[in-house]
């Protein structure tokens, strides 16, 4: 007999992700009696009182009964969902009848019982749904039997009739299932019933032949049919295997002969393990075996129903708690023991297997093969070897150092553990020595070429320990280390010792006994990345990389310069904790937010988190090993995990991105058909803002998906928006256009499906052809006739001017006076003119016109003077979306508040503060360096930052932030407008291309 057990309980859900949707997530009802999904990947939820909700992974849509439409549900109640093989949704109400809906129409159709037509549908309260190999729609109901629906809402009725007929057993009817082309399963209140569909007879079958009675296990109240063509009869007292040759019963029992409790859903999932929903929780029957093992949930007691979707994700609903989300895991494992208590030291001996200190430590090895733990030693740093009791648990080191010989260490505790003899040998440092009490908090140990062990302090820097002699040396400071917090001691190829620290890696010059050091620094971009080293490592290809809280690096030996890899290159965060790589040339990080793998040449990125086994996030720096047989072993606060690097795939599964939502002026527009299935939308000019909302049906992990957008006609590139599902469109003009969406899975790799969506937008009646046609027509006629008055016009004007010539030589004279007193005005109101002509004025700053001007003139007395020459060109970061998101007049205010910024920043009066056009600003520095133009702009650029003009838009801060590209023309080096205007322009440019709110020099013009 089949048996339950316990034992595997915790170690079966340790191989699944589970997650629990709630109220909070837009599932408005947890009574759920059915799940399916459509064919577009859309997963439904028939609910007991609230409707059916249809999720897309991101929101919940509501369908309710509305009695002011025609066009929904018939009843609330509308627990029983079928997915017919057509991609139609029948709807079994509890009280409304039957509803069909057709989701490329988002139309309704409703079949409810008439009393007064023989042919109409026997009971408005459906109880089951099955879509026959024949193609026929069959329906159970609660009190009228089997209907079969023949078309035009016409219905065949077989229900249970007078004894010595043939007829159902009960005309309740909890499950259907096909028994070839022939015949049905109907799992009724009383018994398995199998009705010969031609000859229309029936067979019964009863677990409890000996119960006369509608109870127990003679309530039928689902069958399953597996892959196998094995059936399962799941009862009121638990499921049952039953063989369709004897008509026998197995009993699926406990292994203390109880049953399972009674069962409310059941399923065969893709991998062939069969799942069991009862009341007294859930079930999986193994794929290779009869053995059943109980999938602990947080909840068990209120289980419902169990659906797999397309993912092989498995759906299980609470009625009193939401709907529990279980994904399985991929490779990663985890070693449970619990003498492993955290924070662990990991390494591995020659043979590849896992050797671990604990918190206590206490040495352990893990043996690969068996997956056995066995005990090394008992504690080492104990009270009876002269430890403190209550001294700091630190996380202990293990580091080997060759002839079975390994190093241990763990707060001021320092000792050599033999692994053939087990022998124990405690290093004390002097207390004699002046660094005795600064000699503790080790963090790092690893020995060198000639066999000294390093020893690395979180607070006073490295001791090297010479064991020929029993002498430590310190070396600090003095020897070049540039910082005392040491976090990492690493031994390369070559034997060069690094040493990573709280500031910069430093590599040690073994000739002159002193450290080379590489630190970060933000005036140069190929300096190290970050400033607190993690981890390092020597990939098998002998590359140097180095970890740090900022991304990983690349140490470049020949211009020892460092290539960086961060948020930008995919990553999920830029705090690395270790590196290792595998025989594919791959790079995997532990992060705080999981495991990365990182291809170096490619630059694909795959994230694992939780959803995939994982059960650490943050991990401990620099314990990634690799072990035998490309088997990586890392340690976190949740315990020692391990995975093999060739079993490791990611999810390659591409989904299918739907429309989800279409808002126009801001409101919710209802199109012709349901937003999944449109492909065409018009629009007026009047419709000048609107926007599309999208996801992708991978329900595996919907906050790791990343997104990006194309309107063609309109943007040349793809727009990634990351885990953004909404785009969102202003003032375009009229045309046609077509929206295109793309989107990664949960591993992050871009699918090839696309969401495709044709927009054509009518353009204002005045920019019709029609009225271009008009408007040639009346322009032809106005320069017709203003030719003619014109004509006219002058021959009278040559006639008058005749006549005033001779008048105006009288007046020549009287005028000649007057002109001199006006021509000194003249001259005032040219040079107020003139300072008009040179402002801007919305910002009250000097305008393009002066902008020019000047800096043709700065130019040359540069080239006179032999000065510096600087210019800035600045650029409002998102100043487009501000406008559109705020208004133009709250972008005018926008521009004024930093117009006087500028001006109070830079403030020389040999300065010339321009507005350069739009958002744009040019600052012109005569006399003014490298150094002091850099400063300058970063004053000014944080400034502006600092101003807190809210920008909710910027995909940059929540604030208006400037971009400033920034050159400077040597004294005696020629140039010209266009090449010092176009050098500050580039460097602009690539400031935004960086990211935004940055200042980025150009100091070679082009």
């Amino acid at each position: 007999m089949p048996t339950y057990s316990n034992e595997h309980s915790s170690e079966l859900t340790n191989k699944y992700a589970i997650e629990l949707l709630t109220e909070d997530d837009g599932f408005v009802s947890s009574e759920i009696y059915s799940i399916i999904q459509d064919n577009q990947g859309l997963l439904w939820f028939g609910t007991a009182e609230n409707g059916v909700m249809r999720y897309d992974g991101r929101k919940v849509t509501l369908f309710e009964f509305d009695s002011m439409s025609s066009n929904g549900l018939s009843h609330n109640g509308a627990g029983n969902l079928m997915l017919d093989r057509d991609g139609r949704i029948w709807v079994g109400t509890w009280g409304g009848g039957l509803n069909l809906y057709e989701p490329k129409l988002g139309t309704f159709q409703h079949f409810v019982h008439d009393p007064l037509r023989i042919d109409a549908i026997s009971s408005n309260r459906i109880q089951s749904l099955f879509h026959d190999q024949e193609g026929s729609i069959w329906l159970g109901s609660y009190e009228h039997g089997l209907n079969k629906y023949l078309g035009n809402n016409r219905f065949q009725h077989i229900e249970k009739v007078d004894e010595g007929a043939a007829g159902l057993s009960h005309n309740r009817i909890w499950d259907i299932e096909d028994n070839g082309n022939d015949s049905l399963w109907l799992a009724t209140s009383f018994g398995l019933n199998l009705y010969d569909k031609k000859n229309h007879s029936f067979s019964y079958f009863f677990p409890d032949p000996d119960n006369p009675t509608a109870t127990g296990a003679n309530e039928i109240r689902s069958i399953l049919k597996t892959s196998k063509n094995k059936l399962y009869i799941g009862t009121q007292k638990g499921p049952f295997d039953f063989n369709k040759e004897t008509g026998l019963f197995t009993s699926l029992k406990t292994a203390d002969d109880q049953d399972l409790g009674q069962v409310n859903s059941m399923i065969e999932d893709q991998q062939g393990y069969v799942w069991f929903v009862t009341s007294k929780g859930l079930f999986r029957q193994s794929n290779i075996s009869a053995q059943i093992d109980n999938f602990v949930l947080e909840h068990n007691n209120d289980l419902r129903v169990i659906f797999e979707d397309s993912s092989k994700t498995i759906w299980v609903t609470s009625e009193n708690h939401g709907i529990y989300k279980i994904v399985p895991h991929r490779k990663f494992k985890s070693i449970n023991n619990s003498a492993l208590t955290t924070p662990n030291a990991i390494t591995v001996d020659a043979n590849g297997d896992l050797l671990i200190v604990s918190s206590s430590s206490q040495l352990y090895k893990w043996h690969v093969s068996s997956q056995q733990l066995e005990t090394l030693s008992g504690p080492i740093f104990s009270h009876e070897n002269g430890y403190g009791i209550n001294r700091l648990l630190e996380k202990p080191i293990i580091i080997p150092a060759g002839n079975n010989i390994l190093w241990i260490a763990q707060d001021e505790g320092l000792a050599k553990f033999n692994l053939q003899t087990k022998q124990v040998d405690l290093l004390r440092y002097p207390k004699s020595d002046a660094n005795y009490n600064e000699f503790r908090e080790i963090r790092a140990l690893n020995t060198d070429q000639y066999g000294n062990l390093w020893i690395g302090t979180y607070k006073n820097g490295v001791y090297r320990y010479d064991p020929s002699t029993n002498i430590f040396t310190h070396l600090d400071d003095s020897f070049g280390l540039s910082h005392p917090e040491v976090l990492e001691i690493f031994k390369d190829n070559e034997q060069n010792i690094w040493v990573g620290t709280g500031n910069g890696v430093n590599l040690w010059d073994d000739i002159n006994h002193q450290f080379i050091s590489f630190k970060s620094d933000n005036k140069k971009a190929d300096s190290l990345l970050g400033k607190i080293v993690q981890d390092v490592h020597q990939a098998r290809d002998g590359k140097i990389w180095i970890a740090t809280q900022k991304g990983l690096n690349l140490y470049l030996p020949e211009t020892q310069n460092f290539k960086h890899f961060g948020r930008k290159d995919g990553l999920p965060t830029s705090l690395i904790r270790a590196i290792a790589d595998d025989e594919r040339g791959h790079l995997w990080l532990t992060t705080n937010k999981g495991i990365s793998r990182l291809n170096p040449l490619s630059g694909e990125v795959a994230n694992f988190d939780s959803y995939d086994g994982l059960l650490g996030l943050n991990y401990y720096a620099n314990s990634l090993i690799r072990g035998h047989n490309e088997t990586l072993f890392t340690s976190s606060q949740k315990g020692i995990e391990f995975f093999n690097t060739s079993h490791i795939e990611t999810n390659n599964s591409e989904f299918t991105i739907v429309l989800t939502g279409f808002n126009k002026m801001g409101q919710s527009v209802t199109l012709e058909k349901p937003y999944s299935y449109v492909t065409d939308i018009q629009l007026s000019y009047l419709d000048y803002f609107f926007s599309f909302e999208f996801s992708v049906l991978d329900f595996i992990s919907p906050s790791k998906n990343q997104y990006a957008y194309k309107l063609e006609g309109y943007d040349d590139n793809w727009i990634d928006i990351g885990n953004r599902n909404v785009a969102s469109f202003t003032n375009l003009d009229g045309g046609s256009y077509k929206f295109l969406v793309k989107a990664t899975n949960s591993s992050g790799k871009w699918g090839e499906k696309l969401l495709s969506i044709s927009l054509y937008i009518s353009p204002p009646p005045w920019k019709t052809w029609w009225a271009y046609s008009l408007y040639v027509l009346v322009t032809a006629l106005i320069v017709f006739v203003f030719i003619y008055f014109r004509t006219r016009i002058h021959r009278t004007e040559i006639v008058r001017q005749k006549q005033f010539v001779l008048a105006l030589e009288e007046q020549v004279i009287e005028k000649t006076a007057s002109l001199k007193a006006q021509a000194n005005d003249l001259i005032a109101a040219n040079k107020k003119l003139e300072v008009l002509t040179y402002q801007d004025g919305l910002t009250g700053l000097y305008n393009r016109r002066y902008f020019d001007k000047t800096l043709t003139k700065e130019i040359k007395r540069h080239y006179r003077q032999k000065q510096p020459l600087s210019l800035m060109i600045a650029d409002i970061d998102h100043f487009k979306l501000f406008n559109d998101f705020y208004g133009h007049q709250q972008g005018d205010i926008c521009l004024k508040k930093v117009a006087q910024c500028i001006s109070a920043n830079v403030a020389r009066t040999t300065d010339a503060n321009c507005r350069y056009g739009g958002e744009e600003f040019a600052i012109i520095l005569p006399n003014t360096s490298v150094e002091e133009s850099t400063i300058v702009a970063e004053r000014l650029c944080l400034a502006i930052e600092n101003m807190n003009i809210a920008h909710e838009q910027s995909e940059t801060c929540k604030f208006v932030t400037l971009t400033i590209g920034v050159v400077t023309i040597p004294p005696e080096q020629k140039t010209s407008v266009d090449s010092i205007v176009l050098s500050a322009d580039n460097a602009l440019y690539i400031g935004k291309s960086k990211g935004r709110n940055r200042v980025v020099r150009a100091d070679k013009p082009i």
